[in-house]
């Protein structure tokens, strides 16, 4: 086999296209959202710099406190199994009677 030499020819592709009720609706569905966000971060485009700049950061402390969230009630979860768990000696304790089957008649 000989390798080729020189230019490499690359056919473009187009990509296929279905225009359905689906994919109308999702292109519509993200002109509106970006119109929203637009229009939502207009005011805060109007601010001083600096002011955009302390709202900018702000907005990130108030952001990473909802991502440490699921964290931290992890940790507190853990603390308070662990606690339940030292409370417990024998997990599998012998009990003197068994228990009161609530079919019979007895």
């Amino acid at each position: 086999m000989a390798e080729t030499t020189g230019e490499v020819r690359v056919r473009s592709v187009r990509p296929r296209r279905n225009d359905s009720f689906v994919e109308s609706a999702m292109e519509f569905g993200g002109g509106v959202v970006r119109l929203g966000f637009t229009v939502f971060t207009l005011p805060l485009a109007l601010l001083p710099t600096e002011t955009r700049g302390h709202m900018r950061n702000a907005t990130r402390e108030l952001m990473y406190a909802f991502a440490s969230l699921p964290g931290d009630f992890a940790a507190i979860a853990g603390q308070a199994v662990e606690e339940w768990a030292a409370e417990t000696d024998d997990p599998v304790a012998p009990t003197a009677q068994a228990p009161k089957d609530e079919m019979s008649a007895g």
